[in-house]
């Protein structure tokens, strides 16, 4: 029998979900770093290409994580106006 979901039980999860999702950015962001795809020198040393980075990786997570069932993409776009 599944248990139903706590506020505390989805904090626990998100938190556990983080390292792993941390981890996978890193990864990805010195792949692109390496790739040659960007030319870094031509930005400056402040947090404009980490952003433009970050938000790239937002897409493919974005991906990864979206969820299948329409139920589920309805309860995704109605969080999406509380963030």
């Amino acid at each position: 029998m599944d248990t139903v979901a706590t506020k505390e039980s989805v904090m626990g999860k998100i938190e556990e979900l983080l390292p792993e999702l941390n981890q996978m950015i890193l990864e990805r962001a010195k792949q692109v770093l390496d790739s040659g795809a960007l030319d870094v020198e031509s930005y400056k040393d402040n947090y404009l290409l980490p952003k433009i980075i970050l938000s790239a990786m937002g897409s493919k997570i974005k991906w990864q994580y979206d969820p299948v069932l329409t139920k589920d993409k309805k309860t995704r776009n109605n969080l999406l106006h509380f963030l």
